[in-house]
């Protein structure tokens, strides 16, 4: 398997090309088992290596018997391509999660077409010190029983830090699909009146101030989504590291638990820190779970 120069190239040059570009839609999967066989980490050599596996490993602790296989690329993807080769061509029929940079992600992802491999989700993380919301988060998923926004957004109304998160469904729930929400003490619940299936959930904000910061200015036209309607996300642990929800909440996804299923095409989550909280270091990194 070869990766050519045109794909090098992009990935020495993307930095955050992934969130501006999106992501192929070939990798997707349609139809993915809902609970793995195996499980595998890989970790590009990140500075958020060490946490993500943390909180990864707590996920397992609790909810298998089964200890999570880890490798470590030594000095990330780019000096460690060969053993990335090698590693997706010997891991069929197994459930990775991996944790990359913006540049070794690009090239993961053609490493990932190449192999044939089918994404279940993709999330891009970066904490800035100089946002109200610091914690900034994008997902692309499945589908709304892979979902992963919802898990980390309630571990993250746990602690104290600002976050803002954005979640796409490839596939999206039918029309015929009743009507379910996410919610979270603290949290208010909207839903488009243009269009059902963007959900918007906000903390701490108006809903005009919420939709500024999480850029959905755009769409006109909200209304309460029913109480009735909306389930809490089940918390079974709380991290004062960020990236150790992250870690949590994509290896939980992983594994097949189930989360609250929102009737939606796309979601997002919105909490400002308070006044005067400073946050973690500054961070970034993308993370996926997909099928081998």
């Amino acid at each position: 398997m070869n990766v050519d120069r045109r794909s090098l190239m992009k990935g020495l040059l993307a930095g955050g090309a992934l969130l501006a570009m999106g992501t192929p839609p070939w990798t997707f999967a349609e139809s993915p088992v809902r609970r793995p066989g195996r499980c595998l980490l890989v970790l590009g050599g990140t500075g958020a290596d060490e946490a993500f596996a943390s909180g990864a490993g707590a996920a397992c602790a609790g909810l298998t018997d089964d200890a999570l296989r880890i490798v470590k690329l030594k000095g990330g993807l780019f000096t460690d391509m060969d053993r990335m080769v090698t590693l997706l061509d010997q891991s069929r029929g197994t459930r990775m999660i991996a944790v990359m940079d913006d540049a070794g992600a690009v090239i993961f992802l053609e490493l990932a077409r190449t192999a044939g491999v089918r994404l279940l989700s993709m999330g891009t993380h970066v904490c800035s010190a100089d946002s109200a919301c610091p914690l900034r988060h994008a997902w692309a998923t499945t589908s709304p029983t892979h979902g992963v926004g919802g898990i980390l957004a309630a571990e993250l109304a746990a602690g104290r830090d600002g976050f803002s998160m954005t979640e796409d469904f490839l596939h999206a729930p039918g029309e015929t699909d009743a009507l379910s929400g996410w919610s979270a003490p603290g949290f208010s619940s909207y839903r488009s009146t243009e269009s059902d299936s963007v959900h918007l959930h906000s903390s701490g904000l108006a809903l005009a101030e919420g939709r500024r910061v999480i850029g959905l200015t755009a769409i006109e036209g909200w209304e309460p989504i029913p109480l009735q309607a909306c389930r809490r996300e089940t918390v079974r642990r709380q991290s004062g590291d960020w990236i150790e929800s992250v870690g949590y909440a994509a290896t939980v996804s992983a594994l097949g638990v189930d989360s609250v299923r929102e009737s939606c095409a796309s979601r997002a989550f919105v909490r400002p820190s308070p006044t005067g909280e400073r946050t973690h270091s500054q961070e970034r990194f993308v993370s996926f779970v997909m099928d081998i």
